[in-house]
C-alpha cells in the first residue's frame, strides 16, 4: 500500500518514456521559422509567434529546467485517487506530501543524503487495519513521528531520489509527439493570451490522439508551463498544477524527539514496505 500513488507516477512515467523520440529538437514550423528566407533559431522567434505545439513543449523545458519550483498534482486513475504537493529542485532536495484517496498520505522532507517520512493520521489507521495485533504499539510509537531514512536501506535508494529532476515526472513523455514528417505533429491550437493566478500565459488545447490535453504556458518572462490537464478517458486523468519557480527549497530536519530510525522502535512501517 504504501506509496501506491508513488508507483503509479512512476510506471506512468516510465510507460511515456518508451514512445519518446530521439531527437527531442523542436522542429519549427516553416511559416514561423523563415524570416526573410532565413530560418531564425526557437529563441529568436517570439513565443506567441510559434505554433501550439512549440509554445507547449518550450513550457515543459523552461519548468523543468527551474533551479527550483512547486508542483501540485492529482492523478485520478482506474486504481484510485492520487495527489501530490512537492516543492524540489535540481538537487533533489524536497518537501512533499502524497495521498491516496483511502488510504492516507506521508509527509517527506528529502535532502539527497537523507530523508524522514512521516504519516499521517489517516494512513496509521490503514496501518492499523491490516495489522490490527499492532494496533496500540502503531499508535504510540509511529503517529506523529518521522522515520529516518538513510542510504542502504530497502527502498531508500528510491526515496532518496524521488525529487531530483531526472527522476521526477518527465512530463514532455506524456506527449505522443512523433509526427508523421517525424517532426512533431500538429495536435494542438494556441488560444488568445489570458490570465491565470495573477500572471499573463498562452491557452493551449487538443488531442493527441490518446489524451485531451489543456495546458497554460507563462507569456512573459521564462515561458514556464503553469497549468496542464491530460484527459485520457476512462484510463484516468492527471491535472498539474506548478509555481514558485526558483523559489529556494527551505528544508528543516523534524526535532530529535519525534525521529526514529530502523532499530529504534518494535514496528517500523517503513521497513515493512519493503521486506
Amino acid at each position: 500500500m504504501l506509496l501506491t500513488g508513488c508507483a503509479q507516477t512512476t510506471l506512468f512515467k516510465e510507460q511515456a518514456r518508451e514512445s519518446r523520440p530521439d531527437d527531442s529538437t523542436v522542429v519549427l514550423s516553416e511559416t514561423a521559422a523563415e524570416r526573410d528566407g532565413e530560418p531564425e533559431t526557437p529563441q529568436e522567434i517570439p513565443l506567441l509567434d510559434r505554433s501550439a505545439e512549440e509554445i507547449f513543449f518550450a513550457g515543459m523545458e523552461a519548468a523543468f529546467a527551474a533551479e527550483s519550483l512547486r508542483a501540485v498534482m492529482v492523478i485520478d486513475d482506474q486504481d484510485g485517487l492520487y495527489e501530490m504537493d512537492m516543492h524540489y529542485d535540481l538537487s533533489g532536495r524536497c518537501v512533499a506530501t502524497f495521498s491516496e484517496h483511502g488510504h492516507g498520505g506521508m509527509e517527506f522532507i528529502v535532502t539527497g543524503d537523507e530523508a524522514w517520512v512521516r504519516p499521517d493520521s489517516e494512513f496509521v489507521e490503514s496501518l492499523i487495519a491490516s495489522e490490527p495485533e499492532w494496533a496500540d504499539l502503531i499508535r504510540q510509537q509511529i503517529e506523529g513521528r518521522y522515520r529516518h531514512v538513510t542510504p542502504g536501506e530497502p527502498g531508500a535508494d528510491e526515496l532518496l531520489t524521488m525529487c531530483r529532476s531526472d527522476e521526477f515526472l518527465d512530463l514532455m513523455d506524456v506527449i505522443n509527439d512523433a509526427g508523421a514528417d517525424g517532426g512533431y505533429g500538429r495536435w494542438a491550437e494556441k488560444g488568445e493570451p489570458t490570465t491565470h493566478e495573477g500572471a499573463e500565459v498562452i491557452p493551449i488545447d487538443g488531442n493527441d490522439g490518446e489524451s485531451w490535453i489543456s495546458a497554460l504556458v507563462a507569456a512573459e518572462g521564462e515561458p514556464y508551463m503553469r497549468h496542464l490537464l491530460v484527459d485520457s478517458g476512462p484510463e484516468g486523468v492527471m491535472e498539474l498544477w506548478m509555481s514558485d519557480f526558483g523559489v529556494p527549497v527551505e528544508i528543516e530536519a523534524p526535532s530529535p524527539e519525534l525521529v526514529y530510525g530502523p532499530d529504534d522502535l518494535l514496528f517500523d512501517f517503513f521497513g515493512e514496505l519493503y521486506v
